[in-house]
């Protein structure tokens, strides 16, 4: 998993120091968002779902909490299912009317369970960091966005997700 950091931080390191307009407080970065989303987790090699909601500080920085749930999938013998917790802060480096890019950063709280077919189950879980990018786009009604993160840096539930979505300002 660590192979994903590099490229990710060269990223948002280009990213941070290009140009970028002023963000403005408007229907693009509203105060609050609730977002619901897919995503793809490279080590469970599942789909799965997303919801967030986010509170902007200022226009450059907002904070939010996001609750994924991976589908479960065969496992040794029994079902695997994965739920994340994600505590983040984002940093818009880039803004305009419609398009925003953002870094991402905050802390990740994996919960998986296998349960050997209905006879017994075993729990974990595991805590590590969250860095990534993100886009939003302005359609409108909503903001769609596309996000990649390495989840759960440091912990033994470490993986690179690919998310998607639309989040509405409340």
């Amino acid at each position: 998993m660590y192979k994903y950091l590099t490229p990710i931080l060269l990223a948002l390191f280009v990213i941070g120091f290009s140009s970028r307009a002023e963000a403005q407080q408007n229907q693009q970065n509203p105060p609050y968002t609730i977002g619901v989303g897919l995503m793809y987790g490279t080590e469970i090699e599942q789909l799965g779902i997303r919801v967030d909601g986010y509170y902007t500080i200022n226009p450059d920085i907002r904070a939010g909490v996001g609750l994924g749930y991976f589908f479960p999938d065969d496992f040794i013998g029994g079902d695997r299912k994965w739920f994340d917790l994600d505590l983040n802060g984002n940093y818009f480096v880039y803004s305009e009317e419609s398009l925003s890019i953002y870094g991402l950063a905050g802390l990740n709280i994996a919960f998986l369970t296998i349960d050997f077919d209905g006879i017994d189950s075993e729990t974990e879980t595991e805590i590590g960091l969250n860095l990534g990018a993100g886009v939003e786009y302005n359609v409108n009604f909503a903001n769609l966005f596309g996000e990649v993160r390495l989840g759960g840096i440091g912990s033994d539930a470490d993986q690179l997700v690919l998310a998607a979505g639309l989040r509405f300002g409340l």
